[in-house]
């Protein structure tokens, strides 16, 4: 029999295939003709997206769950970082546009669902991370903190999601929420990315 934890992430990865496949297609950072302004912009983008939503997971999960260690997993210090390297400051980075409508996220087992999605995104962030330092190399681009996230540790701190995902919700019966918190953060990633890229100056 596989372990929990096991169950609970196939079931996310299966029944979530289609809302990450969706939102992968609006990721335009391994386009050869990416250029420093679209690697910023995408950057902008990521950063209005998870500043409402790391403070929604803030709310919901703060101090409940300490086995996430969700002080470690905030990404938004590390998109600031690289936001600086392109002249941003707070002022800026106040100004720059956030997602509308974040996904509702109405209790614990949907903003697990959420937690699972950017967790996720940081374990196939080092694949991007490979190309983008290859793409830019000897261009002023900062450090790619974001990408970077956990260093070395980008495995073992998904695993010790996966076995803390399962602690925080051990009912099997709250799977559906933690599977519809995922698919509508997913959804909310791929409009946020459309509507961004859609505003964008062409040669972006």
């Amino acid at each position: 029999m596989p372990p929990l934890h096991s169950s609970l992430l196939q079931t996310l990865k299966s029944e979530t295939r289609p809302h990450h496949e969706r939102a992968e297609r609006v990721v335009r950072l391994m386009e050869p003709g990416l250029t420093p302004a679209g690697y910023r912009c995408h950057l902008e983008a990521l950063y209005g997206l998870y500043l409402p939503l790391e403070s929604l997971l803030a709310a919901r999960l703060a101090g409940r769950f300490p086995e996430l260690r969700l002080p470690e997993r905030w990404k938004l210090p590390l998109l600031e970082v690289d936001l600086r390297s392109f002249g941003h400051d707070e002022a800026s980075l106040a100004r720059l546009p956030r997602l509308p409508y974040p996904p509702p996220l109405h209790g614990e087992p949907e903003a697990l669902g959420a937690l699972y999605v950017l967790e996720g995104a940081t374990l196939g962030g080092q694949l991007l991370l490979r190309h983008l330092t290859r793409h830019f190399e000897g261009l002023p681009v900062g450090g790619f903190a974001f990408f970077r996230a956990y260093g070395e540790a980008v495995g073992p701190m998904w695993k010790a999601f996966g076995e803390a995902l399962t602690r925080a919700c051990p009912e099997p019966a709250l799977a559906p929420r933690v599977v519809r918190g995922a698919q509508d953060t997913f959804e909310a990633f791929e409009a946020w990315l459309r509507e961004v890229h859609a505003d964008a100056p062409s040669h972006l």
